[in-house]
């Protein structure tokens, strides 16, 4: 079978396993065309020799040999360190798809347990995730270490200044058959807004009883295989980092991150010898030689986070595809990043909530217009790589597109709302788990609306998102509807506005419409989503978790 076919038969299968769930056998898939572990040469592997003064108190650096750390082995590590400090408590958040369960550990300096507890604390939330993608093990080591640091160890004097969330191994699946995807195959780091499978919802549950304020995201990226196809060269620095990039995400937050953590983030890991770079990434069509910035959609893990208004950076170490090698060097670089992380927020913890206060209620009060779609500048730069024999590092000149440069196509008004007419208790849902509320209309009404007709346009998806990109083209017009009592009715006047407006703006490529979570047949052409405007007399009544004043003033 050729490469071209296999790609198009896993973009059927993921797009089936979003739409159609229970059709797809519980085995995970691996996407095609990566190739078994690559063994880098001594040349290249003497720039990654383990980091001194580092200590890592994980099961995997307990034999004289780095190792995979197993479920069972990884459960019995948590509970030594429950049974050995009164400062970590383990919950669960369910159960994988083939059963296994997915731990979540609370530490806080008083040891407890209830997430309403740890927030009435009053102090910064920080959430730390490992190992989303099964074949990335190295972040969810360094969340096991940093949970023994934090519970027995130097780090746990932070705990009077943060309340620490760590969720170890979010893919338990993907990790015991050294898989990237959950079992069904879906890619649960492309599912944080449609957040249909069980894996992500078990997470935002999770964050919807204890919401973020910061989230870090671990990962591995890919040392060989695309870039040796393309560059004859392997991917150079240690570790890749990146802030939420999507054009809805509040600019004031944005300025915490790249302000306040992205300086302390460089500062720990140059300290320690290592090299760190934005993280980037590269298709796999051979003939385009672009690298890209990590993208835009709304429902990859670290702009969901963002544009739900929590500090949120995605870290990346050299790994997949190298099996163990370098691991201590690895799990290291998640270490100090997550301990940078924690000590960052530690240092003014009520100035930090000050300031994401600000850009929340930024992000409420925003009367700008919505950025839909857009194009993103493209720039040279010169991309650090290592010749795979000889060592010596290479730049390579390649064109970046940059995600942090972004072209506005689609401009529209920002609105009041959005009436849901159909599908609108699955839309509520949803929007909750990312801490966006809705109201339900208590009488019938008439009412100027904006509406959309639709054209359908087939496209396939990306790794950038787990639905399809941009799958539905709209012309906005104004009407008036009759709007029945029961109806969804969903403010933007909350923080999570981007979330709203990705998740509803039917030609968003996070759009609800575009994937069937609203229902919408295929002979219609006007969208069962509509765009209130301006000040109305409407009716409504808060539905659960959402405020009075929320819904009050229609």
């Amino acid at each position: 079978m050729g490469g071209s076919m296999r790609r198009f038969l896993f973009t059927l299968l993921a797009l089936a396993t979003v739409l159609w769930p229970g059709i797809v056998a519980a085995q995970p898939v691996e996407k095609p065309g990566a190739p078994p572990d690559y063994r880098e040469s001594a040349a290249v592997l003497a720039h990654y020799s383990a980091v001194p003064d580092v200590r890592l108190d994980s099961p995997a650096f307990l034999a004289p040999e780095p190792t995979l750390t197993s479920q069972k082995t990884m459960l019995a590590f948590l509970k030594t360190l429950v049974r050995d400090s009164r400062r970590i408590h383990m919950g669960s958040m369910g159960q994988s798809q083939q059963g296994r369960e997915i731990p979540i550990l609370y530490l806080t300096a008083e040891g407890l347990a209830d997430p309403v507890a740890i927030a009435r604390l009053g102090r910064p939330v920080v959430w730390l995730i490992g190992q989303q993608h099964g074949n990335e093990p190295a972040g969810g080591e360094a969340m096991l270490a940093l949970a023994a640091a934090l519970a027995r160890g130097d780090l746990a004097p932070l705990l009077s200044k943060v309340s620490v969330v760590i969720v170890p191994r979010a893919n338990p699946d993907g990790a015991a058959a050294d898989r990237r995807v959950l079992a069904s195959g879906a890619d649960p780091n492309r599912d944080h807004l449609l957040l249909s499978q069980p894996e992500t919802r078990a997470l935002h549950r999770a964050m919807q009883a204890l919401p973020p304020d910061v989230v870090f995201d671990h990962h591995e990226f890919s040392v060989a295989w695309r870039w040796l196809e393309k560059f004859g060269a392997l991917q150079r620095p240690d570790v890749m980092i990146l802030e939420a990039t999507n054009p809805l995400i509040s600019r004031a937050l944005t300025a915490i991150e790249r302000g306040l953590y992205r300086p302390a983030l460089e500062t720990a890991i140059t300290a320690n010898g290592l090299m760190p770079h934005d993280y980037v990434t590269t298709s796999a069509d051979t003939s385009d030689r672009r690298v890209l910035l990590g993208g835009t959609a709304p429902g990859i893990a670290r702009n969901t986070f963002g544009l739900r208004g929590s500090v949120s950076y995605l870290i990346e170490t050299r790994g997949v595809g190298i099996g163990l090698q370098s691991y201590q060097r690895r799990v290291a670089t998640h270490y100090l990043l997550a301990k940078a992380v924690l000590q960052t927020t530690a240092a003014d913890p009520q100035g930090l909530l000050k300031r994401l206060a600000e850009a929340r209620q930024a992000a409420a009060s925003d009367r700008g217009a919505l950025v839909v779609s857009h194009t993103e500048g493209e720039r040279e730069i010169q991309l650090p790589l290592i010749d795979p024999r000889k060592g010596t590092v290479r730049l390579t000149r390649v064109t970046l597109v940059d995600s942090r440069d972004i072209h506005p196509l689609d401009v529209r008004p920002r609105p009041r709302g959005y009436l849901v007419l159909r599908g609108g208790g699955a839309v509520a849902d949803r929007l909750a788990l990312n801490e966006a509320w809705s109201c339900t209309v208590a009488a019938a009404t008439s009412l100027a609306v904006e509406a959309y007709d639709v054209t359908r346009n087939a496209t396939a998806s990306n790794r950038e998102a787990i639905n399809p990109d941009q799958s539905m083209h709209v012309r906005v017009e104004a009407k008036t509807i009759d709007v029945p009592a029961g109806a969804l009715f969903v403010p933007m006047t909350q923080p999570a506005s981007g979330i709203i407006a990705s998740a509803l703006e039917p030609d968003s490529p996070g759009s609800y419409l575009g994937v069937g979570v609203i229902p919408m047949s295929a002979d219609r052409t006007e969208a069962p989503v509509y765009r209130v405007m301006s000040g109305t007399a409407l009716s409504l009544k808060p539905r659960p978790g959402a405020s009075e004043a929320l819904c009050s003033g229609g």
